[in-house]
C-alpha cells in the first residue's frame, strides 16, 4: 500500500460537516491553479468549457439498468462534462433505434462526483454510533484494524458471523459484483440478497415459469399492439427507454397505464386506469374473467402445449393426478385426457424427476412439449380408476375458469374503483388486439400478495397465447447470464458461497412474531409464525437465529435508509453487529452508524462493465480520472483486505479456519486468500477482471480491455432481434420453451398455474386469486411509494440541482380533499404517523392522488429528514412473511437465494397525517 498513506491527522467533526469539511480540501486541491490555467472571470470558464485534454468512454453502472453510453470530457485531471453517444443501432429494421440514451442523473455525474456528500478518506468512529464523530486514518490502519477483527470473528464465531452486504451502488457493475462474491466464496461470510430483500422479486413468475424475470429488450414494446403499463412509470423511471412506448403509440399501439395516481406516464397514455392501491390482483382477475367469458379470446392450442391448464386434478384432495396414483406407473408423471383416444395419457415431458440444480441453460429433460397426435381436453370431468379406487378428476382449466367467475367486472368494480365496462373493454383489447403485453414494474411485488398479481398477469398472457410472442407477454426485464461471473467466483475452490434471505433473516433476528402481533394482531402473527416454524423444521428455509452477525461490511449498501421497519431494524438486527464497515463513495445514514468508513471510487474513477437486457449492448465503464481523495475501487479494496487477512493468519499461526457448510464440516485456508482472490496474481486490477469476464462469458465477443474501452459499447452474439437468441449472453428461459419446445423449469414442465402444494391449498392459493392489502386499525391513509425521476434509489437524491427541481426537500403527495380535511396546505410541513412511528416531510397537495392515498418517491435518505426518520418509520411490515413463499421441496419452489426466497413486504400498512408545527 505504498503511496497510499498520509500523515496522521486526527480531528473530530459533526455529521453535518463530514463530507463538507473533507470534501472542499480535496477538490480545491484538484481544481487549484497549477500555474498554467487561470480562470479570472466566469466568461473564461464558459469559453474553456469546450476544450479538453481527452475524451473517455463510460457510463454509470447503477441500478436503473439503463447503462447509457456517454463521452466523458477530461481537462486538468477533472471531469469537466459528459454527453451522450449517438451510435446505437436497433433491433430489426422496423423498430426505433436505442439512441439517444441518457437522463439528467447521468448528465449531473460530473458535478455530483465532486459534491459535498463524497467520502474522501478512511475514517474511524470516535463517538457513539450515529453521533457523527470521526477520526481520519490512513488505509494501512483501516485495513489492518478491519482485517484483524475479521480474523477474530472468523476464528471465534465462525465465518457465518460476518456479512458483506451488496447494495445497488455496485450490484450492476460486473467487476465489483464478481469481486464481492469471490471474496465471500473464499472466506465463507454471508451475503444477504437484496432482490427479494427490497421487495422486488417477482415470485409469482417464479411459481409459474420456474424463472422470475421474463422479458425481451425494449424494442418489444414497439411491437405490441395493446400494452398495459402496470405498476410502472417509465416516463420517470425508464427515461432512456420511454420513447419506445410513445413511438409505439404513434405507430398504433394502445398504451394503457394502470396506476393509482395520475403519473408522468399516464399523461401520455391512450387510457389511464386509476386502480385503487393494492387491488391489482382483483383487477387482473377481473380481466381473466372477461377472457374466459369470450371463447374467441382463448388460444387453445397454445395452452394445451405450453401450460398445465389441461392437466388433470383430483376433486377429492385437490392434488394433481400423478403417476404414483397408479400401480407400476413410476414415481413421476402428470396426466391429461386425450380427446382423440378418449382416455387418460401421461403428458409429454413429465416423466423425469425435477432437477433443482441451478443452471442458466437448464432443461430438465431432453423431451419436448410438442403434442403430436395428442389433443388434451380442456373441459370435462371424468372418473378414473386408481390404486385407491375410482376418483373424479377435472382439468386445471375448468378449475381456473370457476375461480375466475368470482371476479366479474361488476363484482370487483367497487373494490378496484374502475367501471365494469372499462375493465371489460381493456381486457377485450388485450385479448383480441395482439400482441398483448403487460409491461410491469417491480412495485407490485412489494405487496404481501404481490405474487398473486404476477400469477394473474401470466394467466392473462397464457390464455391469449402472448407469453413468448414477439411484442407480447409479461415484460419485467431480461438479465444477462452469469456464467462468466460465477466461473471466476468459484474458480479454484468450487461453490462454497452463503447467500441469505434478507426477509427471513430479519424475521429471525428482529423478533418478527412480536412485531406482527403489535401491528397486525395475534391471530395473523401466530399464523405466520406457525408456517415459519414448519418451514424451518422441514428445512425449507434456513434457521438463521443460531448465529447473529457480529461484523457487517456494507458495500454500497444503505439499509438504514430503506429497510422495512427501519427503527426496529436498528434496535434489533443491526444492534447485534459489533463492528460495522461502510464501503461507500458517498456519506449515508448507514455510513453514519458504522465504525469504519472506506472511500470508494465513483463511476468515472474505475474500470468496469455493465450488461443489462433492456438493450442488446455491453457497456464499458472506463477510468476517466484518478479517484478523488484517497478513494479506491471495490476490487482493489477487497484485494487489500484479502492480502492483509492472509498475512494476519500467518503472523498468528492460524493454519485453517474451521467452518460448517450445509451441515458438513470444512476448513478454509485464509493464508492463500489473496493468491486465490487474484488467481495467482493474474487479476491484480479491475481491468483484468473485465477481460476475464469478456473471455469467459457465453455469447460475448472475445476482446481485450483496450479494444473494449476504445469502442465504448459492444453488441454481443445473437442479439440482432427483438428476442435474444440462444447464442446471446442474455436470458433464454422462456423462449427455450415457447420457441424450442423445451420443458419449463417447473414441477410440471409447463407454465404452472395450479400449485397443489399443501400450504397453497390451505391458503386458497392453488390457483391465481385476488387478495387485498393489510391495514392498520384506526388509520385510513395508505402510503405507497415509487422510484423517483430525480434519483436512482438514494443516488443523486442529494444533488443540489436535482433537489432544486423538486421541492428542495422530501415531500409526500396528498389529495386536496384529504389535505383540506386536516388543515394542511401545499408546502406545509406535515407529520405522517401510525402506531409504529412517525416522520416529518413537506405536503405536496396534488389532484393526481386518489382520496385516502399518500404517495412518496423513495430514496430520500434519513439524513434529509428531521430526527433522521424517513418513510420507513411508519412501515411495520418487516415481519410479514407470506406462508406460501416459505414452502420447499416442490419443484420450482425450493429455497434458493437469491432467486427463490420470500419477499420483504413494504406496502401493507396504513397511516395518518396532520399539520406539523414545530414547538417554540
Amino acid at each position: 500500500m505504498q503511496g497510499l498513506t498520509t500523515d496522521r491527522r486526527k480531528f473530530l467533526f459533526g455529521t453535518g460537516a463530514t463530507a463538507l469539511g473533507l470534501k472542499y480540501g480535496a477538490v480545491s486541491a484538484v481544481l487549484a491553479d497549477d500555474g498554467n490555467t487561470a480562470y479570472r472571470r466566469w466568461e473564461d470558464v464558459q469559453r474553456n468549457k469546450w476544450t479538453w485534454d481527452r475524451v473517455v468512454r463510460g457510463s454509470r453502472g447503477v441500478n436503473c439498468t439503463g447503462h447509457c453510453a456517454f463521452n466523458i470530457y477530461v481537462r486538468n485531471g477533472i471531469v469537466w462534462r459528459e454527453e451522450q453517444q449517438g451510435e446505437y443501432g436497433r433491433s430489426g429494421e422496423d423498430t426505433p433505434d436505442y439512441g439517444p440514451r441518457g437522463c439528467q442523473k447521468g448528465l449531473r455525474q460530473h458535478k455530483h462526483m465532486y459534491g459535498k456528500q463524497r467520502v474522501l478518506y478512511p475514517m474511524k468512529r470516535t463517538g457513539e454510533r450515529g453521533e457523527g464523530k470521526w477520526e481520519r486514518i490512513d488505509w494501512d490502519q483501516a485495513i489492518d484494524e478491519i482485517c484483524n477483527k475479521f480474523v477474530d470473528y472468523a476464528v471465534n464465531e465462525g465465518p457465518e458471523s460476518i456479512t458483506m452486504a451488496m447494495g445497488t451502488a455496485m450490484i450492476l457493475k460486473r467487476t465489483a459484483f464478481t469481486g464481492l462474491f469471490r471474496f465471500a466464496n473464499l472466506t465463507g461470510l454471508v451475503i444477504p440478497e437484496t432482490f427479494a430483500g427490497v421487495g422486488d422479486l417477482p415470485l409469482g413468475a417464479q411459481m409459474t415459469l420456474g424463472y422470475p424475470l421474463p422479458g425481451d429488450n425494449m424494442a418489444a414494446v414497439y411491437k405490441s399492439k395493446t400494452c398495459l403499463v402496470w405498476a410502472c412509470n417509465p416516463a420517470a423511471t425508464r427515461i432512456p427507454d420511454a420513447h419506445f412506448f410513445w413511438e409505439a403509440k404513434y405507430n398504433g399501439t394502445e398504451v394503457i397505464v394502470i396506476s393509482p395516481d395520475f403519473s408522468a406516464s399516464a399523461i401520455h397514455a391512450s387510457k389511464w386506469l386509476n386502480v385503487k392501491p393494492g387491488t391489482d390482483s382483483a383487477l387482473a382477475m377481473a380481466m381473466v374473467n372477461v377472457i374466459f367469458d369470450n371463447d374467441a379470446s382463448i388460444d387453445r392450442d397454445y395452452i394445451r402445449e405450453q401450460t398445465d391448464l389441461p392437466f388433470l386434478v383430483r376433486t377429492d384432495n385437490q392434488r394433481f393426478l400423478r403417476a404414483e396414483d397408479f400401480e407400476g406407473a413410476g414415481e413421476h408423471g402428470f396426466y391429461v385426457w386425450d380427446e382423440n383416444t378418449d382416455a387418460i395419457v401421461q403428458a409429454p415431458a413429465t416423466s423425469a424427476e425435477f432437477n433443482e440444480l441451478y443452471d442458466s441453460q437448464f432443461v430438465p429433460t431432453e423431451e419436448t412439449l410438442v403434442l403430436g397426435d395428442l389433443k388434451p381436453a380442456l373441459e370435462g370431468t371424468w372418473i378414473i380408476d386408481t390404486k385407491e379406487g375410482p376418483v373424479e378428476v377435472t382439468t386445471v382449466f375448468e378449475l381456473a375458469r370457476k375461480t375466475a367467475a368470482q371476479y366479474s367486472p361488476e363484482k370487483v368494480a367497487e373494490t378496484v374503483g374502475i367501471n365494469p365496462e372499462v375493465i371489460r373493454d381493456v381486457a377485450t383489447a388485450f385479448a383480441q388486439n395482439g400482441p398483448g403485453m403487460i409491461f410491469a414494474g417491480y412495485r407490485a411485488n412489494k405487496w404481501l400478495h404481490g405474487d398473486l398479481v404476477n400469477r394473474a398477469w401470466l394467466l392473462m398472457c397464457a390464455l391469449t397465447g402472448n407469453t413468448g410472442k414477439v411484442g407480447g407477454g409479461l415484460q419485467t426485464t431480461n438479465l444477462p447470464k452469469a456464467d462468466g461471473m460465477f466461473k471466476l467466483v468459484f474458480e479454484g475452490v468450487g461453490p462454497r458461497i452463503r447467500i441469505a434471505s434478507l426477509a427471513v433473516w430479519d424475521y429471525a433476528h428482529g423478533n418478527g412474531k412480536e412485531l406482527n402481533t403489535n401491528s397486525y394482531g395475534a391471530e395473523m402473527a401466530q399464523h405466520i409464525d406457525d408456517q415459519y416454524q414448519e418451514a424451518v423444521s422441514n428445512y425449507w428455509v434456513p434457521k438463521y437465529n443460531a448465529q447473529p452477525w457480529k461484523m457487517a461490511i456494507m458495500a454500497g449498501h444503505n439499509p438504514v435508509s430503506w429497510r422495512a421497519s427501519g427503527k426496529r431494524f436498528l434496535e434489533t438486527t443491526l444492534a447485534k453487529v459489533e463492528t460495522m464497515v461502510a464501503m461507500t463513495p458517498d456519506m449515508s445514514s448507514t455510513a453514519i452508524y458504522s465504525d469504519y468508513v472506506l472511500p470508494v471510487a465513483h463511476m468515472y474513477e474505475r474500470r468496469d462493465m455493465t450488461a443489462e437486457g433492456r438493450t442488446p449492448y455491453i457497456q464499458v465503464l472506463d477510468k476517466a480520472v484518478e479517484p478523488v481523495g484517497e478513494s479506491l475501487d471495490d476490487w482493489t479494496i477487497m484485494g487489500m483486505m484479502a492480502k492483509r487477512i492472509s498475512e494476519i493468519v500467518v503472523e498468528r499461526g492460524i493454519p485453517v479456519i474451521n467452518d460448517t457448510y450445509y451441515g458438513q464440516p470444512m476448513t478454509r485456508d485464509y493464508s492463500k486468500l489473496y493468491e486465490q482472490y487474484t488467481l495467482g496474481g493474474t487479476l491484480e486490477e479491475d481491468k483484468d477482471v473485465v477481460e476475464f469476464l469478456l473471455q469467459n462469458s457465453y455469447g460475448m465477443p472475445d476482446m481485450t480491455w483496450e479494444e473494449f474501452s476504445a469502442r465504448g459499447f459492444i453488441r454481443p452474439n445473437d442479439s440482432e432481434g427483438i428476442q435474444f437468441g440462444a447464442g446471446s449472453p442474455f436470458d433464454y428461459h422462456t423462449l427455450a420453451s415457447t420457441r424450442d419446445k423445451k420443458p419449463y423449469k417447473t414441477l410440471t414442465g409447463r407454465q404452472q398455474y395450479y400449485l397443489d402444494q399443501p400450504t397453497f391449498i390451505a391458503e386458497g392459493e392453488q390457483l391465481p386469486v385476488a387478495k387485498l392489502p393489510l391495514s392498520n386499525k384506526g388509520f385510513e391513509m395508505r402510503l405507497t411509494m415509487g422510484h423517483a425521476r430525480h434519483g436512482i434509489h438514494s443516488l443523486w437524491r442529494d444533488d443540489s440541482l436535482l433537489v432544486s427541481l423538486q421541492r428542495g426537500q422530501p415531500d409526500a403527495y396528498v389529495n386536496p380533499d384529504d389535505a383540506k380535511a386536516r388543515g394542511v396546505e401545499d408546502g406545509d410541513m406535515m407529520r405522517v404517523f401510525n402506531d409504529f412511528g412517525s416522520f416529518i416531510c413537506m405536503a405536496h397537495v396534488s389532484s393526481s392522488m386518489q382520496p385516502k392515498q399518500l404517495f412518496m418517491y423513495h430514496g430520500w435518505d434519513p439524513m434529509m429528514f428531521k430526527n433522521r426518520a424517513n418513510f420507513n418509520a411508519v412501515m411495520p411490515t418487516g415481519g410479514l412473511l407470506k406462508p406460501v413463499q416459505m414452502v420447499g421441496d416442490y419443484g420450482q419452489l425450493s429455497f434458493a437465494a437469491p432467486d427463490v426466497v420470500p419477499n420483504q413486504t413494504y406496502h401493507d400498512y396504513t397511516c395518518e397525517f396532520e399539520k406539523y408545527v414545530e414547538a417554540a
